[in-house]
């Protein structure tokens, strides 16, 4: 009796809405456990008397992770970035198993490591790994990126490399923290470009001061000009790279669609973001306030895309104002004017303290509209990744979040200003551990935003089951199990790294379509080529670069989500070397590899003249000035041969 009460009991409850066991079954994610998946990887920092974030104010920027199938066995595998703990590489045995292959990899670390970037850097059809590092005590020397070059498959099948940064010219000891790879001077080999930033303690960040535009800041980043012959060359100054940044986020587009890279970088505190527009001579000019009106205040990650598909890239850039508003009493100061004007006279470009989302008007400038399509409030940001997550045929935001310690508590800011007024430098350094111990961690979910097609986004992050809080910082995405949709992998702080698993294709039952490039050496992976996909009225833009969010590099291989659709009108791609496809009717749900060999030269058209429709009928206008005091303005106008004089008296 008991058992036939309770199941209709049971049925009925679980019908109502919010039921666990059918809301499962609608969550877009579904975060698997490191016993699932193998991945055990813990970004653990263990803070010491001398070595805490009083003493490097970086100590939880966290880390990274790069993503790129290691073994080109066609499975996309992961490699952590650690700070405190060795980074670690994982090989992918298929349907979300993983296998530890650090130690016998020789991928393992020993330094505080943060940006990491996968990249054939030689050549040979293997991915190799290049890691950005710093030394976190301060006097000590920095400590020199490394470069692990992959040799191929041992005699059991499993990669193996060498760390080579020095025989490269890449052994950059400074203070690094992410790399990506471009063909700056169209030569068809691939360069680097090398984010840096500076401890705090070598000037507060924060003053207002001169700009240092002549190439000897810290934070100063490097360009490296790719020799052909497995070696760099630092061509950072002749370039132009001079003006200093604090860099954490990087992203390289056709900002001004001229067939040439340019680079974005995101720079914390006042120092300004930098917008590197390529003069197609090998140099750089910086034109951020010509192509943008105000940026983010405190940078950090940033993505590049085209997420309203206009066929233009887009800028999303990071920051720290939260979302509820008894945070952003508690964290954010209300604006000082004169402060304002202070940062105007000595150069310094507008900011403001929020997310920004900066939209192509085609022109050349963009409008930023990060309060219009609901993304400028996403708390303490670290990664911004614009993808299609639901295969709607449009990208959604990602938004890493999360921080060890309220570092930006209005209470404990000014706690610390008056201290640094009194007392030794003992006692005062004794007070402010004992009232940072009191401070709360920013533990709060990440962020996803469901594109709604109207320039605006919707907060998914409860509905596609992201909402597990979290001191989370570097992240990609990438098609882990090959079914079509976009997984997530998220490097997380003191607390296991996150793998979401994406259920789209079993859901929504929505369409895609994965591209595979072929390029030629010296670029095999199709660096920089750009993709634009046309079906049904609407178009998607794609630009071929790995480098984006924090600290993180992508998968090669491409995803569309298509939506509804199952063919496509139109394919065309643009090779790096200028040469193109254009294919017809190509059927969704695939993996298509396209071939530069394949591709086809464009013919230059030369276009005639054409012929103006005003013809300049108003000679120079002529001042005559007399001893009277009389200025005559005299305007010689070609109409029907008069000439008409107008006399103006003076004011």
């Amino acid at each position: 009796m008991k058992i036939k009460f309770l199941l209709p009991f049971t049925l009925f409850i679980c019908l109502l809405p919010g039921c666990h066991l059918f809301k499962q079954e609608k969550l877009l994610f579904t975060l698997l456990e490191p016993g699932e998946t193998g991945i055990t990887f813990h970004n653990t920092i263990t803070e010491t008397d001398s070595l805490n974030v009083l003493t490097y104010g970086y100590m939880y920027n966290g880390g990274g992770v790069a993503v790129g199938d290691v073994n080109n066995d066609g499975l996309p595998d992961l490699y952590f970035s650690g700070n405190m703990v060795s980074s670690k590489l994982y090989l992918n045995k298929g349907n979300f198993q993983f296998e530890d292959i650090t130690v016998s990899s020789g991928t393992a670390t020993n330094l505080w490591v943060n940006g990491v970037t996968m990249v054939d850097i030689n050549q040979d059809g293997f991915l190799d790994i290049y890691a950005c590092t710093v030394n976190p005590i301060a006097g000590k020397p920095q400590t020199p990126n490394v470069l692990f070059i992959n040799k191929g498959l041992n005699a059991a099948g499993k990669p193996f490399f060498k760390e080579e940064a020095k025989a490269y010219g890449l052994a950059e000891a400074g203070y690094s923290t992410q790399a990506v790879f471009l063909d700056y001077d169209k030569d068809q080999d691939l360069d680097m470009y090398l984010l840096r930033n500076a401890p705090e303690g070598t000037s507060n960040p924060n003053v207002p001061r001169p700009k240092i535009t002549n190439g000897t800041s810290l934070s100063t980043d490097k360009l490296f000009r790719n020799n052909g012959n497995n070696t760099f060359t630092d061509v950072s100054k002749e370039a132009g790279i001079l003006i200093e940044g604090r860099g954490l986020g990087v992203a390289v587009s056709d900002i001004n669609q001229d067939g040439w890279p340019d680079i974005y970088t995101a720079n914390d505190f006042l120092s300004n973001d930098l917008l590197w527009i390529n003069n197609r001579n090998g140099t750089f000019t910086n034109k951020l306030n010509q192509y943008l009106k105000h940026t983010s205040y405190n940078g950090m990650g940033t993505d590049i895309a085209d997420y309203n598909n206009d066929g233009l890239p887009d800028i999303v850039e990071m920051d720290m104002m939260p979302e509820d508003n008894k945070r952003q009493k508690l964290t954010m100061e209300a604006p000082n004017y004169e402060r304002f004007q202070l940062n105007k006279r000595l150069g310094y470009d507008i900011q403001y303290v929020r997310n920004t989302l900066q939209i192509n008007n085609g022109n050349n400038t963009f409008s930023e509209i990060g309060q219009l399509a609901g993304v400028y409030a996403t708390d303490w940001s670290w990664s911004a990744l614009l993808a299609d997550y639901d295969n709607d045929g449009w990208r959604d935001l990602f938004i890493t979040n999360g921080y060890l310690k309220d570092m930006i508590n209005l209470d404990y800011m000014h706690y610390q200003s008056e201290q640094a007024m009194f007392g030794t430098q003992e006692a005062m350094e004794a007070k402010l551990k004992k009232e940072f111990k009191k401070l709360e961690s920013v533990i709060v979910p990440n962020y996803i935003y469901q594109n709604k097609h109207d320039l605006t986004f919707a907060n998914k992050t409860t509905d596609w089951g992201l909402e597990k809080p979290s001191t989370s910082n570097g992240a990609a995405y990438a098609d882990l199990d090959k079914d079509g949709d976009l997984d997530l992998v998220v490097n997380n702080l003191n607390s296991p790294a996150f793998v979401y698993r994406n259920n789209a294709e079993t859901i929504l039952q929505t369409h895609f379509l994965k591209i595979q490039l072929q390029g030629q050496v010296p670029n095999r992976d199709g660096i920089g080529a750009t993709i634009q996909l046309k079906s049904k009225g609407q178009q998607q833009f794609y630009e071929h670069y790995l480098t984006r969010g924090y600290q993180s590099s992508l998968d090669k291989s491409i995803h569309f989500g298509l939506g509804n659709t199952t063919l496509i009108d139109s394919l065309e791609i643009t090779w790096p070397d200028g040469s193109y496809q254009l294919l017809t009717k190509v059927p969704a749900n695939q993996t298509l590899t396209l071939k530069q060999q394949n591709g086809i030269l464009r013919k230059l058209v030369v276009k005639p003249a054409p012929k103006p429709l005003f013809k300049k009928l108003i000679p120079p206008t002529e001042l005559l000035l007399n001893t009277k005091k009389t200025t005559t303005l005299i305007l010689k106008i070609s109409l029907c041969c008069r000439i008409n004089t107008l006399k103006v008296d003076p004011v």
